[in-house]
């Protein structure tokens, strides 16, 4: 009898150990991912892509409420128009902003190009580029960290326009304007710039939304599908002594000929597998200088997990990772989700980022176009949309 069970666990332990080493096989590898701009990696440098984890890029945003909702969308175009008229005609209908429920202040920025579509091609799509950016902080409580924040730091309203013909419009002055967070009205008035051009400046724009079923997970923010412009490839080196290495290529074309430069940087984590998960662990260096210039308490190294449940279908390789944005601090960080999407306070009951990633076998580097350096001045003023190599 003892040899029967013997017998039997001696299989059990070749059969896992033969399991785990099938599926550490399937795993080990060169994968490949195309990288294309979304709503996380819009205005981006490629070393900002680079310098860090695919997987600090390459999420969705799922909310949850508990009762039917409209949730503000603001990188689609708007209901409305901000119209310009005289020296530079068009219409403003895309709009960023920011609403401070404490001081009663704003900040918005809106322009006449799709926020996604804007750095399609190296020309522009027709005639006219317009940007309005409004800011109405007290002096001493604006926003000083843009790219944490998501929004830009300029105490003064700012217009400026220009066309492929050359004619350009250029003002920096106080704009009448007031904006909820849903909603921005401008009064009309005029601008004169140095020249003394003039343009007037008139409308009302309101965020579109996006329509919440109450208890059912709703996508708001996505990592794929926006538009197909390309922005550059990934790929991972799954390698069987347990090192996981991210590669990420980027191709920018510098003229009609076809000459291009290319950009090369990586990420280098441990692997392995846990309970049908992959498990990747960054190791990060950090050393915090004091205020005296020298190194401060937070030198060391500190670590970074991520879990990942996973499929290898054909010549496949599929990951998923989810992670609940309010899990520790609920109450507070559901209330700031709320503000900031304009949703019912109370209402919200869950925010979760959700990696669902999937490689081939199969390289591709995708190329990128050069933007026209007209739109990239203007965007330069937005730090969510400035553009660097």
């Amino acid at each position: 009898m003892k040899k029967i069970i013997l017998s039997i666990l001696i299989s059990f332990i070749f059969t896992a150990c033969e399991e785990d080493s099938s599926a550490i096989d399937g795993v080990v590898g060169v994968w490949y991912m195309p990288q294309s701009l979304n709503r996380v990696t819009a205005g981006l440098s490629a070393d900002q892509l680079g310098g860090s984890s695919l997987n600090a890029w390459n999420y969705s945003m799922m909310v949850t409420t508990n009762s039917d909702q409209k949730l503000v969308d603001q990188l689609s175009e708007a209901n409305g128009s901000i119209n310009v008229s005289g020296f530079i005609n068009g219409e403003l209908k895309f709009m960023q902003g920011h609403f401070d429920d404490y001081n009663d202040a704003s900040n918005v920025h809106v322009t006449n190009y799709n926020w996604m579509s804007m750095f399609e091609g190296s020309e522009l799509n027709n005639d006219v580029f317009i940007s309005l950016s409004l800011n109405n902080y007290p002096q001493g409580i604006n926003i000083e960290q843009p790219g944490d924040s998501g929004f830009f730091d300029y105490d003064n309203d700012f217009f400026y326009a220009h066309t492929n013909d050359g004619d350009y419009f250029e003002v920096s002055q106080d704009i009448e304007y007031n904006y909820d967070g849903k909603t921005l009205t401008v009064p009309s008035q005029q601008l004169k710039d140095s020249q003394d051009s003039s343009l007037t400046i008139a409308g009302t724009l309101t965020h579109s939304t996006i329509d919440i079923q109450a208890n059912t997970p709703t996508e708001i923010m996505s990592y794929d599908g926006d538009i197909s412009w390309n922005y550059g490839s990934w790929a991972i080196h799954i390698k069987e002594n347990g090192t996981w290495v991210e590669v990420y290529t980027f191709e920018e074309q510098q003229d009609p000929s076809g000459w291009s430069n290319v950009y090369v940087d990586s990420t280098i984590a441990e692997w392995e597998i846990k309970d049908d998960l992959i498990v990747v662990t960054y190791r990060y260096e950090d050393v915090w200088p004091d205020v005296g210039g020298g190194p401060g308490i937070g030198q060391g190294t500190w670590l970074y997990q991520v879990a990942y449940t996973y499929e290898i279908d054909n010549d496949n390789l599929k990951l998923l990772n989810e992670f609940n944005m309010c899990e520790y601090e609920e109450g507070f960080c559901l209330e700031m989700f709320e503000g900031q999407y304009g949703l019912d306070y109370g209402s919200l009951d869950e925010i979760k980022m959700v990696w669902k990633l999937e490689f081939s076998k199969t390289p591709g580097l995708r190329k990128l176009q050069k933007h026209h350096y007209l739109i990239q001045k203007s965007l330069a003023r937005h730090s969510k949309f400035s553009y660097r190599k």
